[in-house]
């Protein structure tokens, strides 16, 4: 079978289908690709520009995109005058009306050289409600032959009127395995740490949740050690949740944690994947863990903890990631889930 974007890793259905609507005509004027940080939605963006645009895109001899015409080379060097991408400028936090509408103004212009043009709006979730409202306008009534591609990583901050004038692609997260693969072919690193220390390894690409491009920007030794400093900070709050353990232990572990609200977001939510690991283990015999290095290791950790005990505690820690959203103080968090702990 005929090779299809072929620089977008996994997402085997995705790709099959988007590229059967290359070959088809029939690629929504709009798409909404959705998923977090590294997953491949720019990847897959650039292949679809590069597939609609490719100048072998009918000779079944080649992939699709073949990657070697003038036009895939120049669309995946962002000098192609089809494709125009909008983007966050200067460290800005949102993309406002005034950027959209001078990157909608373009939309109404004829191709300069090709079939298709494509328009890539990056951190769509960040474009205020005004700027959503002004790309409404064109997604009512889409220009021939424009594509819009909506690259998102949290969809809730999406109108719904634009959802609903989208189709929705959702990038795929690599099962464990397939991410060793993956991982240990295209890093050196990780093929290093596969024969030398694969626990190690195995802790990094778990952290991943599953993201490629996570996984492949983990192997660093900065990375590394934040890392395994994380897991060891969860691994102590976990020792210390045991009904036996004295307030005055379990108190000084919680409020030692990180003051700064991204560190202590990332370790309270790999806190929330080993509860959820340590609940399941009780509930299951047959779940594989996504925090611990293997069932017996969940095992030891979830062995002097009752399951309403852990339950209980995965819904106080739930609710304290969601007050760092709302920017509530840390010391006082830290001190609260101490107590709320304490008290189940």
């Amino acid at each position: 079978m005929r090779s299809r974007f072929t620089r977008l890793l996994g997402n085997d259905e995705t790709r099959l289908r988007l590229s059967d609507a290359v070959l088809g005509g029939t690629l929504p004027h709009a798409l909404l690709i959705a998923g977090p940080r590294g997953s491949g939605k720019h990847t897959l963006a650039y292949e679809i520009a590069a597939a609609a645009n490719c100048e072998r895109r009918d000779d079944g001899s080649y992939a699709l995109p073949c990657g070697k015409c003038g036009c895939c080379r120049r669309i995946y060097s962002g000098n192609f005058p089809d494709l125009s991408t909008l983007s966050r400028e200067g460290g800005k936090a949102t993309i406002g009306v005034e950027e959209l509408r001078a990157f909608r103004a373009d939309m109404f212009l004829s191709a300069t050289e090709s079939q298709y043009k494509f328009y890539i709006i990056e951190d769509a979730d960040t474009m205020t409600p005004a700027a959503q409202n002004a790309l409404l306008k064109v997604l009512e009534e889409p220009p021939r032959s424009v594509h819009i591609l909506l690259l998102a990583t949290e969809t809730d901050k999406i109108l719904s009127t634009i959802k609903s004038r989208t189709q929705h692609v959702q990038t795929e997260l690599f099962e464990y395995e397939e991410l060793r693969s993956c991982v240990t072919e295209l890093s050196e690193v990780a093929e290093s740490l596969s024969r030398s220390d694969p626990n190690r390894l195995r802790g990094i690409l778990l952290a991943s949740g599953g993201v490629i491009g996570r996984a492949l920007g983990y192997l660093d030794d900065k990375s590394i050690a934040a890392i395994e400093s994380d897991r060891d900070s969860v691994k102590k709050l976990v020792a210390a949740f045991s009904g036996k353990t004295p307030f005055s232990e379990l108190y000084v572990t919680v409020t030692a944690l990180p003051e700064k609200r991204g560190e202590l977001r990332d370790i309270l939510e790999l806190l929330i994947t080993a509860l959820r690991d340590m609940i399941t283990l009780k509930l299951s015999d047959n779940a594989m863990p996504l925090f611990f290095l293997s069932r017996d290791e969940c095992e030891d950790a979830a062995s002097g903890i009752g399951t309403k005990r852990l339950i209980a505690i995965y819904d106080i820690i739930v609710t304290a990631v969601e007050d760092i959203d709302k920017n509530v103080l840390i010391q006082p968090l830290l001190t609260d889930i101490a107590v709320k702990i304490k008290e189940v």
